[in-house]
């Protein structure tokens, strides 16, 4: 087909038609198949028996589907440790960052005022990464006294019959 000035399509036969209407200009594919006895085809077998119920088949699936969600679940006391272990690891987090930035900032005011740039930030930021590692340190292994502090050890005293004093 082609197309004449006017915008119309040309059918091989010389018939003008439109775009829309060449649209509708099919030919009919010959037949080729060939027909089937019924007997050949897999057909259902009817049965007896009522149709199962749409409806009571969704009420199993609801109450499988809760059944699964329940079991998946984590129990109570589960969700309360996971906070306590969130807890901990953002305290961690933001006193590690919080040594760091505060030490470079000390560093960084100690720079200013006596004109050592960058020495005071340079020595200050490692303090700093090793004073959050500290921190770090004592949150994970539940020390909360100072470096060097060591408790009375109340037991081994009171068994010799003698005060922390006389350690000497």
């Amino acid at each position: 087909m082609s197309e004449n000035p006017a915008g119309h399509m040309n059918s091989p036969k010389g018939v003008a038609l439109t775009g829309f209407e060449a649209l509708f200009m099919v030919r009919r594919a010959p037949a080729i198949l060939l027909p089937v006895p019924v007997s050949i085809v897999a057909l259902p077998r009817m049965s007896e028996s009522r149709p199962p119920d749409p409806l009571a088949r969704l009420g199993e699936k609801i109450d499988k589907a809760r059944a699964e969600r329940v079991r998946r679940q984590p129990a109570v006391g589960d969700r309360s440790a996971m906070q306590q272990g969130l807890g901990l690891g953002v305290r961690i987090g933001i006193e590690l960052v919080v040594a760091i930035v505060v030490a470079t900032g000390l560093g960084w005011a100690i720079d200013r005022w006596f004109g050592t740039r960058p020495w005071g930030m340079i020595v200050l930021f490692f303090l700093g990464v090793a004073a959050g590692m500290l921190n770090v340190y004592r949150a994970v292994t539940g020390v909360s006294g100072p470096v060097g502090f060591r408790p009375p050890d109340v037991g081994a005293a009171a068994s010799e019959g003698r005060s922390d004093d006389e350690d000497c």
